[in-house]
């Protein structure tokens, strides 16, 4: 049986963007149902990209003793997500030894189509407060073809839950039955007349 000590950190990772304040969901991932739920899901981290609201999530981060022994860190922008999308990934170097973490982020399609290239469980929640907003038709929609879990703000926390019991499909997509790119479509006569490197 294999000792706990020898498992690698389970780490949710929280990302609002770069550019708007998401202080709503800020405030849902450090709530004490939260941390309560990532301490019963066997999570060690919680890194949370706070965007232009780093100096107001210092003001409601939990101190040590509130958070459910959950490690809780914040930066505010960082050039490259990748090493944060891979810390809440399960990771091909780690033999399996690190449990799939999960990327909770605003429902921009950016974000969401860099966190998808990662092995990881990816919760979309479309901010509310922005003008014109599309996040909400692009969560409902990634959600629909099975690549996401789209939360709401006031209900993270249940999304989160259901991590270990959903299948996600992996990103890119494959393509669909009759597509150009099927064996005989398009894509292949064109591949058929254009030039081969000699």
């Amino acid at each position: 049986m294999e000792d706990s000590h020898d498992r690698l950190a389970r780490t949710a990772f929280v990302t609002i963007g770069a550019t708007a304040g998401f202080r709503s969901l800020l405030r849902e991932v450090v709530s004490p149902k939260f941390l309560a739920v990532l301490k019963t899901l066997n999570f060690t981290n919680l890194v949370v990209q706070c965007g232009p609201d780093l100096e107001y999530f210092d003001t409601i981060r939990p101190h040590v003793q509130e958070s459910y022994g959950v490690d809780i860190t914040a930066f505010s922008y960082a050039p490259d997500l990748k090493k944060y999308f891979m810390q809440a990934s399960r990771g091909n170097d780690d033999a399996g030894r690190r449990d799939c973490g999960v990327i909770i982020s605003h429902a921009g399609s950016g974000s969401i189509i860099e966190a998808l290239e990662f092995d990881s469980k990816l919760v979309a929640v479309p901010n509310p407060e922005l003008m014109d907003n599309h996040q909400l038709e692009i969560a409902e929609e990634m959600a629909s073809q099975g690549f996401l879990i789209h939360g709401t703000l006031g209900s993270v926390t249940e999304a989160v839950e259901k991590i270990d019991t959903v299948t996600l499909k992996r990103w890119p997509p494959g393509p669909s039955p009759g597509s150009a790119y099927q064996k005989g479509g398009l894509w292949e006569a064109i591949n058929e007349l254009m030039p081969q490197p000699s």
